[in-house]
């Protein structure tokens, strides 16, 4: 059901539309290519994606896992492998245009912040539902100079809800509990948001300062109880790799490679922990082993690592 009622890359039918076209690319099949791009322009072709501001949970969500965040993500992959105008530069800006436009009405009561979304009535601030993951598809695409200004004064207000002692952030607007550290929720996925900020906006310093001091938390208090890439340690661990291609020092690669060494010597345990009460999905990219296997992989080349379905 979800395959065919979403359009995004990480819980629906764009992603496979994408990754199907990219690995026939790769494959050499032309037919197949032709096939699965044009099943996603058919896709893209969604009167939702390019509407205008919906609030209160109406109309198609704005969102990285279901929502038009995780469409224009899904067309960034394929610009990536298939080459950077393979898809029509208006078609992916009027859906940044209603993103954009979304967010400004979502955050027409709060004169502090430029840019806020809900999700099933929540203002989340992660990567999955929240404006990590938002802001994290805004910034890979040619923004004016008024729009580039709402994405870094929401960043601002996003990093200005730290908790004080902690450094970590809040899973949604109004949240006191400090306690998810993930990728989902938490100091890592807007880590790596804040990574990508200091790549576009090189000369805020702000944006880079924030990101290591998210690295901190990470690992501090990263070696949490799953292994998968969405609420794990293989997620954690991208924080680190993240920093070390924004940086370039090694301690970051060390810590990465200390949270690889840490799930090759308890993986097995945890898996078996999360199957004690009720794990379904042991083998899967964002709750189990194959997030693991990516990271692994990642590790051997540190400077092309890439949080799948994330980075790019």
């Amino acid at each position: 059901m979800i395959l065919y009622r979403h359009l995004t890359f990480l819980c629906g039918r764009g992603g496979v539309y994408a990754l199907g076209a990219v690995v026939s690319h790769y494959m050499r099949d032309p037919q197949k290519l032709d096939f699965f791009f044009n099943l996603f322009l058919q896709a893209a072709e969604e009167k939702a994606l390019p509407s205008g501001p919906e609030e209160g949970g109406f109309g198609m969500s704005y969102d990285l896992l279901y929502g038009r965040a995780g469409f224009l993500w899904a067309a960034l992959f394929i610009n990536k492998h298939l080459g950077e105008q393979r898809l029509p530069h208006d078609l992916l800006m009027s859906v940044i245009d209603a993103v954009l436009a979304g967010g400004r009405a979502g955050a027409s009561d709060n004169p502090d912040c430029p840019l806020m979304f809900r999700w099933h009535g929540t203002r989340y601030y992660g990567a999955a539902n929240g404006l990590a993951g938002i802001l994290q598809v805004l910034l890979h695409f040619p923004l004016s100079k008024e729009d580039a200004d709402d994405v870094k004064g929401t960043l601002r207000y996003l990093m200005s809800k730290r908790f004080p002692h902690s450094g970590n952030y809040p899973s949604s607007e109004g949240n006191p509990r400090d306690k998810l550290v993930q990728w989902s929720h938490g100091a890592t996925g807007i880590g790596i948001t804040l990574c990508k900020a200091s790549q576009v906006f090189h000369e805020d310093r702000e944006f880079r300062d924030a990101a290591i001091e998210a690295g901190e938390v990470v690992w501090k208090n990263g070696l949490v109880k799953e292994v998968g890439l969405a609420d794990g340690v293989s997620g954690n661990a991208y924080a680190f790799l993240s920093l070390y291609r924004l940086t370039g020092e090694s301690v970051y690669e060390e810590r990465a490679r200390a949270f690889g060494t840490y799930l090759y010597h308890n993986a097995s345990k945890l898996v078996a922990n999360q199957n004690q009460v009720g794990g379904d999905r042991l083998f899967s990219l964002f709750h189990g082993l194959a997030g693991t296997a990516c990271l692994w992989f990642d590790l051997l080349e540190p400077e092309k690592s890439r949080f799948p379905g994330y980075e790019l």
